[in-house]
C-alpha cells in the first residue's frame, strides 16, 4: 500500500525521508543482529547424579597405626629373621613347617604376639577401609576410630571363640595332633596374611583407590581357599573321618560363620 506522501507526489522531493510518523517507521524496533560472544559455556558433561561422598585426609591415628606394624616388623626381622623365615616358607613348604616345629612351639613365642598385633591392625583397618570407602555405614552411630576399635574388638573375639571351639571338638574326638596342626596352620596363615596385606594397605588408604581394595579383597580370598585347603589336607591324615564329614566340618567352621557375618553387615 503506498504511503500519504508518495500519494501526495512528496516522495520527488529533495531530502525526504521514509522516517515519517505517518509511515509508522519510527516505533519499528532494528532487527537484533546474532553475534557470537567471546565467553562460550564450558564444555563440562556430568558424569553421574548421585552425590559423591567428600573424602577428607586420612586421620593421624591411621599413621600411627602403620608406623607401629612397621617398628614391630622391624624388630622380628632384627630379632627373629630365622624364625620369620620359616613361617614365611612354611604354608609352601612342609621341610619348613617340620622344622618350625622341631624348633619349638611358635605359638608360645613372642614372635607371635607380635605378628597378631599386625595381623590384628591390618585386617581391622582393611574392613574399615571397606566400609569408608565402599559402603559409608556407620555402626551404633559409631565412627572414626571408635568404629576401627569396634572392629578390632569383634574380630579377636571370632578368632578366640573359634580357636577354643576347635580344642574342644578336638578334644571331644581326641584328635590332639590333627587339631594342633590345624591351628598352627590357622596361625601360620594369619602371620602370612597380616604381612603381606600391610603394604597394599599402605597404598588403599593413602591413595584412596577403590580399585586397590578390591585387590586386597581377591587376596584376602585367595588366602582363605588357601586356608580351607590346607585344613581339608590335614584332615585327610584322619583315616577315621570320611570325607563328606571332614568337608562339612571345615564348612561350618570356616564359610558358614564368614557367611552369617557377611549377611549381618549387608543385611545392616
Amino acid at each position: 500500500m503506498p504511503s500519504s506522501q508518495e500519494i501526495f507526489g512528496l516522495s520527488s522531493f529533495p531530502g525526504y525521508s521514509r522516517d515519517t510518523t505517518s509511515d509508522m517507521q519510527s516505533i519499528v524496533f532494528p532487527v537484533n543482529t546474532v553475534k557470537t560472544s567471546f565467553f562460550t559455556s564450558h564444555q563440562m558433561k556430568p558424569g553421574q547424579i548421585n552425590p559423591v561422598y567428600f573424602i577428607k585426609f586420612q586421620p593421624d591415628w591411621i599413621l600411627v597405626l602403620f608406623l607401629l606394624s612397621f617398628v614391630l616388623l622391624a624388630w622380628i626381622q632384627v630379632s627373629y629373621s630365622k624364625r620369620l623365615k620359616q613361617i614365611l616358607l612354611a604354608p609352601y613348604s612342609k621341610r619348613f613347617l617340620n622344622q618350625m616345629i622341631r624348633d619349638g612351639n611358635v605359638i608360645k613365642e613372642r614372635i607371635s604376639v607380635a605378628l597378631v598385633i599386625v595381623y590384628a591392625i591390618g585386617i581391622s583397618l582393611f574392613l574399615y577401609q571397606i566400609n569408608i570407602l565402599l559402603y559409608h555405614h556407620t555402626i551404633y552411630n559409631v565412627t572414626g576410630f571408635q568404629l576401627y576399635l569396634l572392629i578390632m574388638v569383634s574380630l579377636l573375639i571370632y578368632w578366640l571363640v573359634k580357636i577354643l571351639l576347635i580344642r574342644f571338638l578336638g578334644k571331644i574326638f581326641k584328635t590332639y595332633q590333627a587339631t594342633h596342626e590345624y591351628i598352627l596352620n590357622i596361625l601360620i596363615l594369619i602371620f602370612v596374611s597380616g604381612i603381606l596385606l600391610l603394604p597394599l594397605l599402605v597404598l588403599t588408604v593413602y591413595l584412596k583407590s577403590v580399585f586397590l581394595l578390591h585387590i586386597c579383597m581377591i587376596f584376602f580370598i585367595l588366602l582363605f581357599l588357601f586356608r580351607f585347603i590346607r585344613g581339608f589336607i590335614i584332615g585327610i591324615s584322619l583315616s577315621k573321618f570320611s570325607y563328606v564329614l571332614l568337608f562339612v566340618y571345615l564348612c561350618s567352621l570356616e564359610i558358614l560363620p564368614v557367611i552369617i557375618l557377611a549377611k549381618l553387615i549387608l543385611s545392616y
